[in-house]
């Protein structure tokens, strides 16, 4: 068995501006730079043995904090990237909403079924995120992995743990910047023992719409 603490980054310069991060490398914000170091003060007497990341440096300088406070190397991964948005790249909601008015309807009212023009369908997210996690666990079986990543990541996770496939995406919510969530994968299978907790970010908890 192995276990999975997967943090959502911390709040965005993409969060900020209402921008579809997706595959664009935008920068945490002060407030998102505060919220890793409140999940590295909420991990410090956790048993970590590794920490990875997705390679894009909202999600690895997340996992920074923590991976000092348990004197780790984060290793960078690029199976744990969100969702590559093709040509909704970086673009304002509101600009999808006017230029992408079909496919980014379907992004806010089926996820499941949701394809960036251009880009990556949330079935290949789904398929691309629970393959990379399958790696790491066998790469780390028994141990205890800090895993920080983006939304959808982890709405995929928190959708397995269900015991649905990507269709089942559309029950399940979306997790807050910087919460910790805690999955224990054996044989295949998840098990969600706590999601989206965000009591250690107090006055620093940021709420946002689908957002990545």
């Amino acid at each position: 068995m192995t276990r999975f603490i997967m943090i959502r980054h911390g709040f965005s310069v993409a969060n900020n501006e209402k921008r579809f991060a997706g595959h664009s490398d935008f920068p945490l914000t002060d407030i998102g730079r505060a919220q890793a170091e409140r999940c590295a003060d909420a991990l410090v007497n956790e048993k970590i043995d590794a920490v990875y990341a997705s390679d894009l440096s909202r999600a690895f300088d997340t996992a920074t904090p923590v991976a000092r406070s348990h004197d780790l190397p984060v290793i960078p991964h690029k199976g744990l990237r969100e969702i590559f948005a093709g040509e909704w790249e970086g673009k304002t909601f509101a600009e999808l909403e006017a230029e992408y008015p079909e496919s980014f309807g379907v992004w806010k009212a089926d996820l499941s079924s949701a394809h960036p023009d251009g880009g990556e369908s949330i079935r290949r997210l789904y398929s691309r995120i629970l393959a990379t996690l399958d790696e790491i666990a066998r790469e780390n079986e028994g141990k205890t992995v800090c895993i920080a990543t983006h939304a959808t990541p982890v709405r995929s996770v928190c959708t397995a743990a269900m015991g649905l496939d990507h269709k089942g995406m559309t029950r399940i919510g979306w997790t807050a910047n910087a919460s910790i969530s805690i999955f224990e994968y054996q044989d295949g299978r998840f098990t969600a023992i706590d999601v989206s907790r965000t009591d250690h970010l107090g006055e620093l908890k940021t709420v946002l719409p689908s957002n990545v």
